[in-house]
């Protein structure tokens, strides 16, 4: 009796001393190109060195098709050109028909059919990286360029998809940011009741793709559809794109060139219908504007600009004083045209010479003004845009 009950406290001994250990194991989770793969069927575990995994999902996420022979305990995995097999009980494996030796054999267990991870992740072209301390197996497959190429081309022009369906949250999921992206949704959504525009992505051409980074060049058209004016351009701009946990997004836009797709001719070739007092009222302006800057005045030269507040006030304050610091350009504007005109905005397209005291050069310049008036009736101008710029004396 004392012998049996020798044996059963040795027997609940090394039971409380088993729990612990096992729970202590944590799970082995696997990653491909950076994604955490989730397993329903079975959870893998280390063998030999060795991490067996169930085979059905590691082969459809690597991109084979599964074949499985139950009179014989094989598994298949194909692609167009790769074939891969294995038994269970078999060290012996055959990859396009090329027999390879295993350190581990396929095994069976509550009906599912475990395999060697690692040899299936380098049969396949990539590489299994076994971390202990975290437990875990990082596997990389190799990088397919025209894989690659469709996801960035279908990514930009999803993006644009979005900007013309007027999706600001969608537009902004596609973007990479390790914050919240709520300022930038609600400045696009304050854009868009402004705004109506169509987004053209004219031509798309991916400069570079290294690794996790890509670059690409797209030239686009935006035309104005209804909303507030703004003049048709045509623009250049520079994508940056970084690759996150499998999937591309947008790290970052930049804008190469912009050009005003009206030209002068059509800018000087119809007049807008608009009442006399409105006209003289922005043509004022103008002939302000220009006087101001050739008196160097920066508090005139804000007068007859639109106020979006003390702070970009002063910003633009700061910059007309820098730059009468180091000019002393002399305006002299002549022809000019309101091409476009409603109850609260209009357009002018105005020409003017301009010339340094310290040069001999001479330039042109024709540019837009677009103005809006006020509740009070005053008519300021909103923003400019540069038609053609170039030199017409030295």
């Amino acid at each position: 009796m004392k012998k049996l009950l020798s044996l059963l406290s040795i027997s609940l001994l090394a039971l409380i001393l088993a729990v612990p250990a096992f729970a202590a194991s944590k799970p082995i989770d696997v990653y491909i190109n950076g994604s955490k793969v989730s397993f329903t069927a079975g959870t893998p575990y280390l063998a030999n060195n060795s991490v067996l995994v169930p085979f059905r999902v590691i082969f459809e996420k690597l991109g084979l098709q599964v074949l499985w022979d139950a009179k014989t305990g094989t598994v298949t995995g194909k692609s167009s050109n790769l074939a891969i097999s294995l038994k269970i009980g078999s060290n012996r494996a055959t990859v396009n028909g090329t027999v390879k030796k295993l350190t581990t054999a396929p095994v069976s267990s509550a009906g599912t059919t475990y395999i060697p991870l690692r040899f299936i992740a380098e049969a396949t072209g990539g590489t299994a990286v076994w971390n202990s301390t975290s437990r875990s197996v990082q596997i990389t497959t190799p990088v397919s360029k025209d894989k690659d190429e469709a996801a960035i081309t279908a990514l930009i022009r999803l993006s644009n998809k979005y900007f013309n369906e007027e999706k600001a949250i969608s537009f902004y999921s596609l973007m990479d940011s390790e914050s919240s992206n709520a300022e930038s949704v609600a400045d696009l959504n304050a854009s868009f009741e402004i705004f109506d525009i169509k987004n053209t992505i004219e031509s798309l051409e991916i400069i570079d793709i290294s690794g996790n980074d890509a670059t690409v060049y797209t030239l686009e058209s935006s035309r104005r559809t209804g909303g507030a004016y703004t003049p048709d351009t045509e623009d250049e701009y520079m994508y940056t794109l970084v690759r996150k946990n499998g999937s591309w997004k947008i790290s970052s836009v930049e804008s190469q060139s912009s050009v005003i797709l009206l030209t002068r001719e059509q800018a000087l070739k119809t007049a807008a219908n608009i009442p006399q007092n409105d006209a003289d009222a922005i043509k004022g302006n103008i002939t302000k504007y220009y006087q101001a800057m050739n008196e160097q005045n920066s508090a005139a030269v804000l007068s007859t600009m639109t106020s979006y507040g003390e702070e970009y006030d002063t910003s633009l304050k700061e910059d007309l004083e820098d730059f009468f610091t180091s000019y002393d350009v002399t305006y002299t504007p002549s022809v000019s045209n309101i091409y476009y005109f409603s109850a609260k905005e209009a357009a002018i397209y105005v020409e003017s010479k301009e010339k340094d005291a310290s040069e001999e050069e001479t330039f042109e310049q024709g540019t837009i003004f677009i103005l809006s008036k006020s509740d009070n009736g005053v008519w300021t101008t909103d923003n400019t845009y540069s038609v053609y710029y170039k030199l017409v004396k030295s």
